[in-house]
């Protein structure tokens, strides 16, 4: 039951409640580690769908290196609804900065820190 592999819940993640479905809620306990990757998507996800994109395809790649067989509570549901989305923000996403995903990456980290951290828009994390 994937409602028990819940770190942290703000928002609805079913039919019962209004709201986007936030991954990083939804993690089971044993690949807490990409939980930081899943935030920072979030938080990107309207400045550039794409970065998000590629955060979330980073934290895929993790979650399968530390379980492989998916036999951790949680872990299957969870990695099969996080490959549904990649799925569907691959087709959706497109690169904005650049010609490529790493210098896409790049350029908008280069974008971040100026606007948050040089201009002392500080109400994020680097």
């Amino acid at each position: 039951n994937i409602s028990r592999a819940i770190t942290m819940r703000t928002d609805g993640y079913s039919g019962e409640e209004e709201g986007p479905i936030i991954e990083s809620e939804l993690v089971p306990s044993s690949l807490a580690p990409i939980v930081p990757i899943l935030r920072a998507a979030n938080e990107i996800e309207d400045e550039n769908p794409r970065v998000a994109y590629l955060c979330r395809f980073t934290a895929f790649e993790k979650a399968h290196t530390m379980d492989p067989n998916s036999s951790g509570r949680g872990v299957r549901q969870f990695k099969t609804y996080l490959l549904h989305r990649l799925e569907k923000d691959e087709k959706d996403t497109q690169r904005r900065l650049a010609s490529t995903d790493a210098k896409e990456i790049q350029r908008f980290y280069e974008h971040y820190c100026k606007k948050y951290l040089e201009e002392g828009l500080q109400t994020r994390k680097p």
